[in-house]
């Protein structure tokens, strides 16, 4: 930095997490923690649960704020605001939003239309998008002309392994040496795992010197049943310490991914564990593995099963030249996969972004406006010698209101409620636990309450103003929840939900003209909203406007292609146009994207069926959606 320039104070903030998941390790800790140790800069990280983040001036007046696969509409009027004062702030994509797996606790974001809008938008409204896989820029890219690709990195290396002496167990080199295959991942893998199991099955029944290593949850051991129990290691899956012990058992790692949307996204962070403990990794031939995984040098690739199988059999028939690959893979990573040389890339993009942009060059020009945070005030949270990053969001607040988020997508909406008003009295002037409180009071008045506490304690949230808006059209006041409502907008217009809102209002009163200028608002305002566009598309529809209507949906899936309403609504469009080739191929595609009404859907497609004169479709069709209905 130049004489007299001002420390760079970066906030970056991440999803809600306990237990420091992969995602947290290396999309937060590391990277921060690397920032924080070059010269002048420092950096606090947590979540939107983390109440040493909504301290005063903390997000407007960082230099950077980043904020990592953040789904909340109470940043976009952040980020408004710090566009105004032109200080610089990043959106992270480190997953496919738009088709997460079912299994994820966060699955219900991708099913809410105002949730599932909210990455695109924000992505959209910040200064600049980071990715950690080229996929995801391919799939995501244009929402914001301004993005790197930041990949995943270790943050150092492990020792060595030493070769086994010729005959032992786990990673001898020499003829009778057992052969230790193994894995170890989430719960989200279990599909990806049992896939394999046909090509394990046969692998362990001709080598008899092979061994099976599992570190997963607990339901992952019956998968293996078929296997001796002399031949089968299982450990419940632990801490990253744990894994990497675990690690150093193995000969030969799996990492089998399903071709999924959600897959093709995923990183390589497996391979980098794998070849930075000398395990030969043996990995799916899909995107996340293609570019690192240079087959017999420095991993082996498979498409399918027969592929699987080869793999493993040439692991087991060439020691020699199965611990030459994983040794080669452990010096390609060692050279050029480690974090800290990173963390200057990272910040010459921030500063070049705005450069770009016409912002002050983060460091280099006068101090902001204090904020009583220089990322290293004694928060409580953790620190690391030699870098000046505070990793909060690890305190009793964060656990009531992460555990409270738990008890709700659970359903259990009196627990959640005790851990939200548990987090009030814990920290009273934090307008969060307020917010979530109110989501899960069930009486009207003590859920308004709360509400109106969050909004007093946080006037800047438009949540709060679209929950109290809804809260008073629910019961009735109408002409309160307008003036809720428009608040909202003002404070967040790009949000988009409360002009959607005001249509429904408008449309219900029978004032159909205004209820289409709101809903086009709202679809302009924020274009991955696609319940406006549905509105829009469906009025269309009922004026016999069907270009227009095709013209819209058509505009909506090209964002958001597997959305089931869009491609419900346009399939319906195509029925009335008589396109019956391309009705059938958007209903059939509603119909693989979990709709809420598959009776609907199911209806359309059998006239779809009838008008390309396939008579036992409309009637399978048919007969589905009559099953439905019993």
């Amino acid at each position: 930095m130049s004489a007299g320039a001002h420390p760079i104070r970066i906030v970056h903030v991440e999803s809600p997490n306990r237990g420091r998941q992969g995602d947290h390790i290396y999309r937060t800790l590391q990277p921060c923690r690397a920032l924080g140790e070059l010269p002048g800069v420092s950096v606090i990280s947590g979540s939107l649960l983390t109440p040493a983040l909504a301290r005063a001036g903390r997000l407007a007046n960082a230099d950077v704020l980043i904020l990592c696969d953040v789904v909340d509409a109470d940043y976009l009027p952040v980020i408004a605001a710090r566009r105004r004062a032109r200080r610089l702030t990043g959106y992270e994509i480190n997953d496919h939003f738009l088709a997460p797996q079912p299994w994820s606790p966060t699955a219900y974001l991708a099913t809410n239309l105002i949730s599932r809008s909210l990455s695109s938008q924000l992505a959209r409204q910040a200064d600049f998008v980071q990715f950690t896989v080229d996929e995801l820029d391919r799939r995501f890219g244009h929402l914001n002309p301004r993005r790197a690709v930041f990949g995943n990195q270790l943050w150092q290396m492990p020792p060595a392994r030493a070769a086994d002496p010729v005959g032992a167990a786990g990673g001898g080199a020499g003829e009778g040496a057992r052969l230790t295959v193994g894995w170890g991942g989430s719960l989200g893998h279990r599909d990806d795992l049992g896939w394999t199991m046909p090509a394990l099955h046969s692998f362990f029944a001709r080598q008899a010197n092979a061994d099976l290593a599992i570190m997963g949850d607990p339901s992952f051991r019956a998968l293996f049943s078929w296997l001796p129990a002399e031949r089968f290691s299982f450990t419940p899956a632990g801490s990253v310490d744990a894994y990497y012990d675990f690690l150093r058992r193995l000969d030969v790692g799996l990492a089998p991914l399903l071709p999924t949307p959600f897959n093709r996204c995923r990183s390589d962070v497996k391979f980098l564990e794998y070849a930075a403990h000398g395990v030969l990794a043996v990995c799916s031939d899909l995107e996340p593995y293609r570019a690192s995984v240079v087959p017999g040098e420095t991993g082996l690739l498979f498409a399918d099963l027969a592929g699987l199988e080869a793999a493993l059999d040439w692991a087991a028939a060439h020691p020699a030249g199965r611990r030459a690959v994983a040794e080669r893979a452990r010096a390609v990573v060692a050279g050029t996969r480690l974090e800290r040389p990173r963390a200057a890339e990272r910040l010459a993009f921030y500063r070049q972004v705005a450069e770009a942009l016409g912002y002050p060059t983060p460091g280099g020009g006068e101090p902001l406006a204090p904020d009583g945070d220089d990322g290293d005030d004694g928060d409580s949270g953790a620190t690391f010698p030699g870098s000046r990053y505070v990793a909060a969001g690890d305190g009793e607040v964060e656990r009531l209101l992460y555990d409270g988020l738990r008890q709700q997508q659970g359903r259990r909406a009196d627990d959640a409620r005790r851990c939200f008003a548990e987090a009030t009295r814990a920290a009273p002037d934090f307008y969060v636990p307020w917010l979530l409180l109110g989501s899960v009071e069930a009486a009207p008045a003590d859920a308004l309450a709360a509400l109106r506490q969050a909004q007093a304690r946080n006037p800047e949230s438009c949540n709060a103003a679209y929950l109290i808006g809804a809260q008073l059209q629910a019961s009735g006041a109408v002409t309160e929840a307008v003036q809720e409502l428009l608040r909202c907008r003002a404070l967040a217009p790009a949000f988009g939900a409360a002009q959607a809102r005001l249509g429904e209002i408008a449309e219900a009163a029978g004032r159909t003209a205004e209820a289409i200028a709101w809903y086009q608002e709202a679809a302009a305002q924020n274009s991955s909203f696609a319940l406006p566009v549905a509105r829009l598309a469906l009025a269309a529809l009922a004026e016999g406007k069907l270009d227009r209507a095709v013209e819209l949906l058509a505009r909506s899936l090209d964002g958001d292609p597997d959305l089931w309403l869009s491609n419900f609504l346009i399939g319906r469009a195509y029925v009335e146009q008589k396109d019956f080739a391309r009705a059938r191929q958007h209903l059939r595609h509603a119909l693989e994207s979990n709709p809420d009404d598959r009776g609907a859907v199911l209806a359309q497609l059998a006239k779809a069926e009838i008008g390309l004169g396939n008579v036992d479709g409309a009637r399978a069709a048919l007969e589905e959606a009559k099953r439905l209905r019993r």
